[in-house]
């Protein structure tokens, strides 16, 4: 009897122990960065986790002086063929802008291109 409470005790242990271990975690929504040849591009989501999304936009030239102007954002998940309408950014202050609603509806890589004037970058996002 004591050999199977033991045995049952173990097992309850390493199942806790994979979950653990193998439990999906998200990845930290932080600010991602990327520049064009004049502007520089701070992206940061409220969420790394698939599903509606939200997006605070910082764009400076190279001096860090506000960057102003009609913003897009474009999702697209390349690999799998998949791409959202261009989304106009909501400007909130000088060089900076909030994008509502976005809709990455599947976990991977994802691309963020981002439009201001004649300037684009592409972000990569990996969701969870």
């Amino acid at each position: 009897m004591k050999r199977s409470a033991v045995a049952v005790v173990a097992v309850v242990l390493a199942v806790l122990a994979a979950v653990v271990v193998l439990w999906p975690r998200g990845v930290e929504a932080r600010p991602h960065l990327a520049e064009s040849g004049g502007l520089r591009f701070e992206l940061t989501p409220t969420s790394t986790r698939s599903g509606s999304n939200e997006f605070d936009l910082r764009i400076t030239d190279r001096s860090g002086n506000a960057a102003d102007g009609d913003v897009t954002v474009e999702p697209a998940m390349p690999q799998m063929g998949h791409a959202l309408a261009p989304i106009t950014a909501a400007p909130q202050a000088p060089g900076r802008y909030r994008v509502m609603g976005v809709d990455l509806f599947m976990a991977g890589q994802w691309e963020i291109t981002v439009s201001l004037r004649s300037e684009r970058v592409v972000i990569p996002l990996l969701l969870t």
